[in-house]
């Protein structure tokens, strides 16, 4: 099973903000603790979720219950007709344990499905993971030309030794993020390979090859969690080789384009 967090909520109020945070990361418009006006009344709804495709607006209900015991068969027919009101496309009852046999038979051809909050995650994930990973292309901005075959953009203008030296130590510094944002690249996956790479990362070549992991990173079992050290990473790791690039070192930070960071060489006439 691949999981989008590793932390299990602690809580009611963790497990709807959880499913809330996951829906929204998934591109969807969500809001949280909202209320909903019924034909005779009203409906306080956990999680409510909203995607438009080509048009057409697509609702989505989510009840989360954090019990110790399996959620009833009463509780089924309720929000069947919750979902009937509402005129809600998908209805989601997540359950921190699972239902009594009563409730699964009561949710069978309709368009509600009972999961746990970690089978809830998994009929998520491929969504969140490609959103999460185009998310992270554009806010690490320029950072992975750093760490491509072509070179270290800006290197050739560096005047001396030292200059080469403080370079090459932020280059180093960063360099575990640059590879590993090369596993987790949306390009990757338009190339065809589906399959994310596991966690906790084996980072055992990069040690080996002289370059330091932080302990953060190592231990990250969780997608979510993996990802957001990453990201942080990458933008830190932007900011000090631009600040040591002689292309980019005396630019403002807001004045910086991407073309920038290590430009087309200049063309030569035939």
């Amino acid at each position: 099973m691949t999981l989008i967090a590793s932390t299990v909520p602690d809580g009611w109020s963790q497990l709807e903000e959880s499913v809330a945070v996951i829906l929204s990361e998934c591109g969807m418009t969500v809001q949280h603790q909202v209320r909903l006006p019924l034909p005779r009344g009203h409906y306080d709804v956990d999680v409510l979720a909203e995607e438009t495709v080509e048009g057409i607006t697509y609702r989505i209900i989510c009840e989360c219950k954090n019990w110790r015991t399996n959620v009833p068969q009463e509780k089924v027919h309720a929000f069947r007709t919750i979902m009937q009101e509402t005129g809600a496309n998908r209805g989601y009852i997540i359950s921190r344990t699972g239902f009594q046999a009563g409730a699964i038979a009561a949710a069978q051809a309709t368009n509600i499905e009972l999961v746990t909050y970690a089978q809830f995650q998994e009929l998520y994930f491929t969504k969140w993971f490609d959103k999460r990973l185009w998310a992270i292309q554009h806010s690490v901005g320029n950072f992975n030309v750093y760490y491509e075959p072509l070179g270290r953009p800006g290197y050739h203008l560096l005047q001396n030794d030292e200059e080469r030296a403080v370079y090459d130590a932020v280059w180093n510094k960063y360099c575990f993020a640059g590879v590993m944002l090369m596993h987790f690249s949306p390009y990757t996956r338009l190339a065809g390979n589906q399959q994310p790479t596991p966690l906790p990362f084996d980072e055992r070549e990069l040690e080996r090859e002289g370059y330091e992991v932080p302990d953060d990173i190592k231990v990250a079992t969780g997608y979510r969690e993996f990802l957001h050290l990453l990201e942080n990473y990458a933008q830190a790791g932007l900011l000090e080789l631009r600040a040591v690039n002689p292309i980019t070192r005396e630019q403002p930070a807001d004045e910086i384009i991407e073309e920038l960071d290590a430009p087309m060489p200049p063309q030569t006439g035939r």
